[in-house]
């Protein structure tokens, strides 16, 4: 029997070619869509799920009463080796992290790398696996390095590299040869290695080397430490409190202790909540637009398969008088709209591998290949396939086979509006969809564009920047002042700038103003720059100058420059009011003298909250990163090989690797850049499901009223009362559907933007635009069926009839 119904529904597929056709182009365009968003679903999934014990582990971060004792992302070096020790009943095992970005090299190879210092337990904890070596000692002895597969490719070329030695400069400038001790096979993204962009790492060194980088992990001053524990099996996080309250307060002043609050993040589930479950709010959103797509195409479906098998109610009729049961007429329609479903679904697969490198691109993350998903996932597939196969034709199905058997001979449908009431909900929900998805990517669209085009308080084009050796003596920051002064020289280069931040890379490092006199105190964001960086930036000043180029350590009262943010949090109401005044920095209260006010920067996302900002003299501390460099107007490729070339001059032992200011700050809203990229081709394929269906119906609805049009040209009907007996219905639905979802689109779209605190405002303009050229859309793809429709002689239809 199943086997004779899908022969039979074959061959209506088949014989319905047009109809068909249109029907698989809605189905394949929102399954594939669904199959991607699918795909990335799983992959992000994957994050952390290879981790040995990944359940009972969670990562130490940290919650901060009052600004300016550490950040959260990170916590108190010696805390997680004390909770192991006083407290083994609780932690079973504990990893630590400093990142440090260092030049690492072999040979010719040489590159500026993210590398990290930590504890011995790497490989054991979180279950790497090495080709060679032994994981429990292998991060045990000082100048020993774990290295990863990719790591191993990229310096040798291969992977057998036991024994091998890499050379890493500290920030004295002295290199040491480091023996490789593990190298790591290859798996899947986790949080350990890739924490986040910032720290991630392919290079892996020992806490016993960390004197020779000048680090002291296992400190309880130290509140800058990224860290792991392992819980002993049922314990949970909350029964942590206590011991580490009891050992912060034992081990730390009273203040510090005071402000301090444990924070135990879920390793298994990091990497889906971190910044604030932006990647799970990333997935609910393509859910709901797969969904939404999903169903337009569904409507789609029904309509035209209503609107289609008309022609076999005389099919239906002859087989009820022969016999037939409803129930056989149901389970033989369903055959035929599961097995449309299912060819839908095969075809969509090999379209996933053809789409995939796009929307690689549109997600920013590489989709895993067909072979590299489970098997769980095809069973899934055709699974939803057939639910969805089987909820899209259960009500053609029930309608079709309940047809009075008389007028189904007559190729009639009973008597009755239910038909025409379902059909236009149906076409309201798909108009109203296509609004709502419309709308969406337009005012996402507009949102993103304020945060790339937005002011942020300088001008991010042109600039790139370079990470530099770091030798942090004074001899060494007289010698990188020395190099910056020698490349300002190239007539490439327009301006640059010393620094230890830059736009993008701006938090670490925060302290408290005091203004004495008014009592106000604020916490700032510390910059530590040269003179040149508001030259360099183009950051507009309010007042005063930006820095003394002759500062030195031996100042008695440094200058500092503060934005418009930290002037106003100081008790100040103008610019010039505080030039020259002496505030007090850091918890020593260290007078200092304003010398400058920008106006407000800022520092990283403009997702943030405005902060304040304070800018010191690198001179202060000797400790930099980036050479930031504007670049004159002119050939860019030109311009990079001069600059690559006095590099290589001047810096033969570092790295030349930049990367350019505003693809960095691009980079920071990559959620929302995801999130805009994948509207926009839901967008696409939604309006390409509704003039499918358009093209569908109104095709149908002439070729089956064939005769009255026949009738109707004769008796003299113009093509433009053709068109308006034909489209005022879907006309009329359409102005329905914007009245409803104008309103709906605008509070959703408002609930949105209040995740935002820099966020534009949704005016007429908005929606007048799109909505009046999807109007035009609309009425133009009707006008063009109709004609393409009813050009034919009216004799021959007549006649034919």
């Amino acid at each position: 029997m199943l086997k004779n119904n899908i022969k039979i529904a074959w061959r209506n597929i088949i014989k319905r070619k047009y109809e068909s056709l249109i029907n698989l182009l809605g189905l394949i365009c929102s399954i594939t869509f669904v199959i991607l968003v699918g795909a990335y679903v799983w992959e992000v999934h994957q994050v952390n799920s290879e981790l040995r014990n990944k359940e009972q582990q969670y990562i130490l971060q940290s919650n901060y009463k009052k600004e300016g004792f550490g950040i959260p992302l990170t916590s108190i070096g010696a805390l997680p080796k004390a909770l192991k020790e006083e407290y083994p009943q609780l932690v079973a095992n504990y990893y630590r992290i400093d990142g440090l970005t260092c030049i690492v090299s072999h040979g010719e190879q040489i590159f500026e790398e993210g590398t990290v210092l930590g504890d011995p337990t790497l490989l054991d904890m979180f279950g790497f696996e090495i080709f060679a070596g032994n994981s429990t000692t292998a991060l045990t002895k000082p100048f020993t390095v774990v290295i990863t597969e990719k790591a191993a490719q990229k310096y040798f070329g291969k992977i057998d590299v036991l024994g091998q030695t890499l050379e890493i400069k500290n920030f004295k400038g002295d290199k040491q040869p480091f023996t490789i001790t593990g190298v790591i096979k290859e798996n899947t993204q986790n949080s350990v290695m890739q924490l986040n962009d910032a720290m991630k790492s392919d290079i892996f060194l020992p806490i016993a080397s960390e004197s020779y980088f000048g680090r002291s992990i296992d400190n309880w001053q130290n509140p800058y430490i990224a860290s792991f524990i392992e819980l002993q099996k049922g314990v949970t996080p909350e029964q942590l409190a206590i011991p580490i309250q009891a050992l912060v307060k034992r081990n730390t002043d009273g203040e510090f202790s005071t402000n301090y609050a444990p924070d135990l993040k879920p390793l298994k589930s990091y990497f889906l909540d971190d910044n604030k479950g932006a990647v799970r709010k990333m997935i609910a959103t393509l859910l709901w637009i797969a969904g939404f797509v999903l169903l337009m195409a569904i409507i789609n479906f029904i309509n035209i398969t209503i609107s289609q098998n008309i022609t076999r109610l005389k099919e239906i009729g002859i087989r009820k008088m022969m016999g037939s049961s409803r129930s056989q007429i149901i389970s033989q329609l369903i055959a035929e709209y599961m097995t449309t479903m299912l060819i839908a679904v095969t075809i969509s697969l090999p379209i996933y591998v053809l789409l995939s490198p796009i929307f690689e691109e549109i997600f920013m993350r590489k989709l895993p290949s067909l072979a590299a998903l489970p098997f769980s996932f095809y069973i899934l597939l055709f699974l939803f396939a057939c639910i969805v196969g089987l909820l899209a034709g259960i009500y053609p199905a029930i309608k079709l086979s309940g047809n009075d058997i008389l007028q189904s001979v007559k190729n009639k449908f009973t008597q009755g509006n239910g038909k025409q009431a379902v059909r236009r909900v149906l076409i309201f929900t798909q108009f109203a969809v296509a609004v709502i998805i419309l709308m969406a990517t337009i005012i996402i669209s507009k949102q993103i564009n304020l945060f790339i085009n937005g002011e942020l308080g300088y001008n991010k084009e042109s600039v790139l920047n370079v990470q530099v050796p770091r030798d942090w003596t004074e001899q060494g920051l007289k010698k990188m002042e020395t190099t910056r002064d020698e490349f300002q020289r190239l007539p490439q280069i327009e301006s640059i700038s010393l620094s230890y931040e830059i736009p993008g890379f701006i938090g670490g490092n925060n302290q408290t103003l005091f203004n004495t006199k008014s009592e106000k105190t604020v916490h700032s964001k510390i910059i530590m720059s040269d003179s040149y960086f508001a030259k360099t930036y183009q950051i507009p000043l309010l007042a005063g100058h930006f820095l003394n180029p002759n500062s030195s350590q031996n100042d008695q009262i440094p200058d500092v420059v503060i934005n418009k943010e930290a002037l106003l949090a100081l008790g100040f109401t103008k610019a010039e009011e505080a030039i020259g005044r002496t505030i007090g920095f850091g918890e020593a209260n260290v007078p200092v003298m304003i010398s400058g006010v920008t106006a407000d920067f800022v520092p990283n996302s403009m997702n943030d909250e405005a902060t304040a900002i304070a800018w010191i003299n690198i001179s202060r501390s000797a400790q930099f990163r980036f050479l930031s460099i504007r670049l004159k107007d002119g050939s860019l490729s030109s311009s990079m090989e001069a600059l690559e070339k006095k590099w290589k001059e001047l810096l033969p032992d570092a790295p030349f690797e930049y990367q350019f200011t505003d693809d960095r700050i691009q980079k920071l809203y990559e959620t929302e850049l995801q999130l805009q990229r994948a509207s926009q081709i839901a967008t696409i394929a939604s309006l390409l499901i509704v003039a499918l269906g358009i093209i569908g119906l109104i095709t149908l609805s002439i070729n089956l009223r064939n005769k009255e049009v026949g009738v109707r040209k004769v008796l003299g009907a113009s093509l433009m009362h053709l068109i308006l007996l034909f489209s005022k219905e879907f006309y009329l639905i359409f102005i329905l559907a914007l009245l409803v979802t104008i309103p709906a689109s605008y509070m959703l779209m408002n609930v949105w933007l209040q995740n935002y605190n820099n966020r534009i405002a949704i005016d007429v303009v908005t929606y007048l635009l799109p909505l009046g050229f999807l109007a035009l859309l609309l009425g133009t793809l009707i006008v063009g069926i109709i004609y393409r429709a009813t050009r034919f002689n009216p004799i021959e239809k007549l006649r034919d009839e």
